[in-house]
């Protein structure tokens, strides 16, 4: 997948309009990247959704962890997402980690590093 990444980008972050999301409580976006439109669209969901409690980043694509399927061993994930999904983290911990308010419960999921030590 081709993404302009947050990391190589001298532009500022979008400001979306102002609408508030009243409902929405949880929110899971799978195969979550560096990518700027998808940081965006997350810093958006934060900043204007009072009603949100939980949001979980997922990294690694929708693969299970040995940890999940008490299995010893990850099914195999592709070097793109194990490439990725540090890239994915750093532009959580950067641009949206901060602006979580403290009642609302953020869960990143990256691929298991017992299984996927070194890349692979």
């Amino acid at each position: 997948m081709e993404h302009e990444s947050i990391f190589g980008s001298s532009s500022h972050l979008r400001q979306m309009p102002e609408y508030h999301h009243e409902h929405l409580k949880s929110v899971t976006i799978s195969g979550f990247c560096s990518a700027k439109s998808l940081v965006e669209l997350t810093c958006h969901i934060v900043e204007s959704t009072t009603s949100l409690e939980r949001l979980e980043l997922d990294t690694t694509h929708g693969n299970a962890r040995c940890s999940e399927d008490s299995s010893d061993e990850c099914f195999p994930v592709s070097q793109g997402v194990l490439t990725e999904s540090p890239r994915a983290v750093l532009a959580i911990r950067g641009y949206i980690e901060g602006k979580i308010p403290t009642n609302v419960e953020l869960n990143v999921l990256e691929p298991c590093s017992r299984c996927h030590a070194g890349g692979g």
